[in-house]
């Protein structure tokens, strides 16, 4: 089996790497930089505020809340409803509960089929939706609602998650009533939520978190991704349908490395092979930390100077060596990353640096 190449922990990177080698980028310009991630603490700082002030508004709108019986859809449902399948049971628990629903969510109640696991999109969407709901991007704490609401909903009626997974998330029926039941789960799974939510898409992110498979391949994936793109092509969406990823990228870039030279080398990156990235790199471009851009037929010849995948070689540069040189450019390479700590620091020192 063929194991994606592991990268260097930043902590790891920056532990082995010397001021020494870090110094040899002396072109850099600290002042731009700093003045850039002002701005750009500026701008989100503004974005917050702008956030703040919609959802401030939304609050007032939007606190009318009705039963989720309400809708005559649901009404009609709950009339043939039975006892042989998974989602008619979860569906008549969610409405013999008469759960409170957001009025505005429940007078969109449309439904949108996806056969892959990917967000949907806001054009997608009906253009005429209320400015009341929020559409797009879960956060963390969406995530971990619809997680627990999940949870709930499997313990209330002892059910085997994995059978009512397979029934419910796993089957792509197109038909309208089985549309709107699934609805009915999203407005459960969504119990909780600070902002107002379609159902459908709920459901869709509630698909993504228990169904999406993630991390390493097995044996049995590459053979599968093999055997696909020789019998049927390159249709890396519909190959993602059938692993359960969730994006085709993942999937090309894996077949890149199945069918890479046996001669790469694997593993994690060393010390000498960074330092030659970033003067390779750095010669490519001097302004790469700000807007410069290494293409494709840049990393290859890296890749093989290196005897490695140019597609590893460009991994490890975006999210380990060139994060770490931004930090050390901008004097926070020793500084606690972590939310509201960053900012912290940000606001503190960087916004002083300028204003002397």
């Amino acid at each position: 089996m063929i194991m994606l190449p592991m990268l260097h922990s930043v902590s790891r990177t920056m532990r082995i790497f010397s001021p020494t080698i870090l110094q040899s980028t002396n072109y850099l310009h600290t002042s731009n930089c700093c003045k850039a991630m002002a701005k750009e603490v500026k701008k989100k700082e503004e974005k917050i505020e702008t956030s703040s002030l919609r959802l401030a508004k939304v609050s007032k709108t939007s606190a009318s809340r009705c039963s989720i019986m309400k809708s005559e859809d649901h009404r009609m449902i709950n009339k043939v409803l039975g006892k042989d399948f998974l989602i008619d049971i979860v569906v008549g628990h969610i409405l013999g509960r008469k759960i409170k629903v957001h009025k505005v969510a429940l007078e969109s109640n449309i439904t949108i089929f996806k056969e892959n696991l990917r967000v949907i999109k806001r054009h997608e969407l009906p253009e005429n939706l209320s400015p009341e709901l929020k559409v797009g991007r879960f956060t963390i704490e969406n995530d971990e609602i619809i997680k627990h609401n999940w949870n709930k909903l499997i313990t209330e009626l002892n059910l085997k998650e994995q059978e009512v997974i397979k029934e419910i998330f796993e089957k792509t029926d197109k038909n309208k009533d089985f549309g709107l039941k699934k609805n009915v789960i999203g407005y459960f799974l969504s119990q909780g939520f600070s902002e107002v939510r379609l159902a459908t898409e709920v459901f869709q992110r509630a698909r993504i978190l228990l169904c999406a498979k993630r991390g390493y391949f097995s044996p049995e994936e590459d053979k599968t991704i093999l055997d696909f793109v020789d019998k049927e092509g390159k249709k890396w969406t519909k190959l993602s349908i059938l692993l359960g990823r969730t994006s085709g990228g993942v999937l090309y870039n894996r077949y890149n490395l199945l069918t890479a030279s046996k001669d790469n080398k694997c593993g994690p990156f060393t010390v000498d092979e960074d330092k030659l990235i970033i003067r390779e790199v750095f010669a490519v471009s001097q302004n790469i930390l700000e807007e410069g851009n290494v293409v494709k037929e840049d990393w290859e010849t890296i890749g093989k100077k290196l005897q490695r995948n140019s597609l590893s070689v460009h991994s490890h540069w975006k999210y380990v060596l060139e994060p770490m040189l931004k930090r050390y450019e901008a004097g926070t390479l020793n500084i606690d990353m972590r939310k509201g700590k960053i900012i912290e620091f940000y606001v503190s020192n960087i916004m002083n640096k300028i204003k002397l």
